[in-house]
């Protein structure tokens, strides 16, 4: 039998007072509870009870060891009480990876929903680019993620949200784009481009290279490392720069930053949710199916 087991008999015999009482209590023979007493008061080494006609009373090695009984009980309560919040997916902590732009302008809204409908639940976000967030899920460090280039085919995906990338500079540039073709303004102009890990470089590069021109031909007077840094840059008139329509939508809208108008207007780019399956504890699928839906 278990030690587990032996001192739930003990709590009971405690509280009763009676051996007898006690295996009604358990619905076990008496002898079978005085055989988990016997083991206790042989492992410890000392008498745990005094025995007289009118039952049991603690000795005070035995409260010593019911308090520390008592402590364990409600520990092992707690734990399954928890355990059970867990697998109904009531309570747990959800691991996000997301590349900038989904954290920082597509999933605070959702998160916010999602937790307000489930309160016993909390999300920690993890936030890098593209490449970087999917290096670090192939990893293990998470086992949902945002990402904003396509994943491998052997990994479990959705497809979620569209973005367009668009050629943002200040007003002060708004002349430029007037000669044709499109090769030939681009290749005057000064560029700020995100590091090349991240899912923003790759597409605004594709894009580029669509126009006839090549990353080597560019004149890139700033690598950044986030979408904040390219806007800041282009609203400092360092250069115009790939960024996110959901980066700028305000400074668009303001008239503080332009979109220099391109052959192809609207370059997309497509941001996917990649999880790791079987997404235990339960919040995780919750949260996976929440997601999927989100599109």
């Amino acid at each position: 039998m278990s030690y587990i087991q032996s001192l739930t008999v003990f709590s009971y015999v405690a509280e009763e007072g009676s051996f007898s009482a006690a295996a009604k209590k358990l619905e076990l023979t008496q002898p079978t509870v005085s055989f988990h007493i016997d083991n206790l008061e042989k492992n410890f080494g000392c008498p745990l009870f005094i025995r007289t006609s009118k039952g049991v009373s603690l000795t005070i090695y035995g409260e010593r060891l019911y308090e520390t009984t008592r402590i364990i009980n409600d520990l092992i309560a707690g734990t399954h009480k928890e355990i059970q919040a867990m697998a109904q997916g009531s309570a747990g902590r959800i691991l996000l990876g997301a590349s900038t732009i989904p954290a920082d302008y597509i999933l605070p809204p959702l998160l916010s929903h999602f937790l307000k409908d489930h309160p016993g639940l909390s999300i920690s976000l993890v936030t890098d680019d593209s490449h970087t967030i999917l290096e670090k899920f192939n990893h293990g460090e998470f086992p949902i993620a945002v990402i904003g280039t396509k994943p491998d085919d052997s990994l479990i995906s959705q497809p979620l949200w569209t973005d367009n990338l668009v050629l943002a500079a200040h007003p002060d540039y708004k002349t430029v784009a007037q000669s044709s073709p499109a090769k030939d303004w681009l290749l005057t102009l000064p560029f700020i481009l995100r590091k090349k890990s991240s899912g923003t470089a790759s597409s605004a590069l594709d894009a580029l290279g669509r126009f006839g021109v090549t990353a080597d031909e560019l004149t890139v007077v700033m690598e950044a490392g986030s979408n904040q840094a390219v806007k800041a840059a282009i609203m400092n008139k360092i250069g115009v720069g790939f960024i996110s329509a959901w980066a700028v939508e305000a400074e668009l809208a303001s008239g503080q930053l332009i979109a220099l108008p391109l052959p192809e207007p609207v370059i997309e780019r497509q941001f996917y949710a990649i999880s790791r399956q079987p997404l235990l504890p339960a919040c995780l699928d919750l949260f996976w199916q929440y997601l999927i839906t989100q599109r």
